[in-house]
């Protein structure tokens, strides 16, 4: 991967690596990293992009990376830090978007894992115009199912919290499905993830199929909470398929 040029960045106060094809196009990428990681632990996922002649741009979330990183991600304090996270996410991305345009690419495809699978759903529902598909690793578009699940998961309980919910319901992809019905999307789960439980996306899924014709989803048997080399593959070519 010699080739490839990698380049640190900042957009505002976004860090960015973006790594560059060999020969430059206007294709893009934005690839959200999962909760606990950080922009550069995707730099390998990053290369097989850039290969196919993708600009690939990885932003560091907040409480991640450069950006006050949490000293344990795994307690009842940092539960609702994961959800706040990706509705930064969110809410960060126009300020992203605007930084690929000024560069002069195209609507990018915006791809993630985990808590970045869920981000992209949840950009894809507030900005469907914006992106030219979108690819979620090992994520959910139905967040309050997820967060049934998560809690039982990881022994959280966060009671009756109104507040929570309506924040979550909110935002949720599954409650603004007919605003992504062009969108392209490929879902993709491992079916034995123990992290995000894929019934909340096959929820999804079944859901958004009465309005979205162009939805895929994949599921991998025995694959635990990863993104395998398959996994790129298979995002890849379909992403060719449909730009």
């Amino acid at each position: 991967m010699s080739q490839l040029k990698v380049e640190k960045a900042y957009c505002g106060e976004i860090p960015l690596y973006i790594v560059y094809p060999i020969r430059e196009t206007k294709r893009s990428v934005i690839f959200y990293h999962g909760w606990s990681s950080e922009a550069k632990c995707q730099l390998s996922r990053a290369y097989l992009l850039a290969v196919q002649g993708y600009t690939v741009y990885l932003p560091d979330a907040v409480c991640h990376g450069e950006r006050d990183r949490l000293e344990d991600y795994y307690t009842m304090k940092a539960y609702p830090v994961f959800w706040k996270t990706i509705i930064q996410n969110i809410k960060e991305f126009p300020t992203l978007y605007s930084y690929i345009k000024n560069e002069g690419k195209d609507q990018p495809f915006l791809m993630g894992h985990s808590m970045g699978g869920m981000s992209v759903m949840g950009i894809a529902a507030a900005y469907p115009d914006l992106s030219k598909g979108i690819v979620s690793f090992n994520g959910s578009g139905d967040w309050l199912l997820t967060h049934v699940f998560l809690q039982a998961r990881f022994g959280v309980y966060m009671g009756e919290n109104r507040d929570f919910c309506t924040m979550l319901k909110e935002f949720s992809p599954i409650n603004q499905a007919e605003k992504m019905a062009k969108l392209p999307m490929l879902l993709t789960n491992g079916e034995s993830d123990e992290s995000i439980d894929l019934r909340a996306q096959e929820h999804f899924f079944e859901s958004m199929k009465k309005y979205n014709s162009s939805i895929q989803r994949i599921t991998y048997p025995k694959l635990g909470h990863f993104v395998t080399t398959n996994m790129m593959d298979d995002a890849i070519s379909w992403m060719e398929s449909v730009r």
